[in-house]
């Protein structure tokens, strides 16, 4: 489906230059390219964290309207960073969909428990990431 039929607010957000701030949190490079490529729309703000030690400064300084985090990551994995945003005051209502090659019950269940919104499963389409992305900045106040 094209984007306008995902996102009705597209129009809107291009004509009043309002751009969704997505973070995008992964140790993989290649992974980051893919989302980043799949979200190149000018609605899009998107910031890139590969190293995830680093990610919550960041995020603090962002105010990001949306997350995208990997659960396999080296030092920090994405349930303890999850759990540590949830702790925040700024970023506890902050979307965080959690990304991961890991399909099991338990793994979705785990992610659920420290406070992620949604799962996504690797590989995932354009169209899939789209629509789990596009769910959740719907529902995003933004003055316009």
């Amino acid at each position: 489906p094209p984007r306008s039929t995902l996102f009705p607010y597209t129009t809107l957000f291009r004509s009043r230059g309002k751009k969704f701030k997505v973070a995008c949190i992964d140790d993989s490079p290649t992974i980051l390219d893919e989302m980043q490529r799949f979200l190149a729309d000018d609605i899009y703000e998107i910031t890139r964290i590969e190293d995830p030690l680093k990610a919550a400064p960041i995020l603090l300084r962002l105010k990001p309207d949306l997350i995208l985090m990997d659960i396999s990551m080296p030092n920090i994995n994405g349930y303890k960073l999850c759990s540590f945003f949830r702790a925040s005051a700024s970023l506890k209502k902050v979307p965080i969909i959690m990304v991961s090659g890991r399909t099991g019950f338990i793994d979705k269940t785990r992610a659920k428990m420290v406070g992620s919104t949604d799962y996504l499963t690797k590989p995932f389409s354009q169209t899939e990431l789209l629509s789990v992305v596009n769910k959740y900045l719907s529902k995003v106040k933004v003055s316009v």
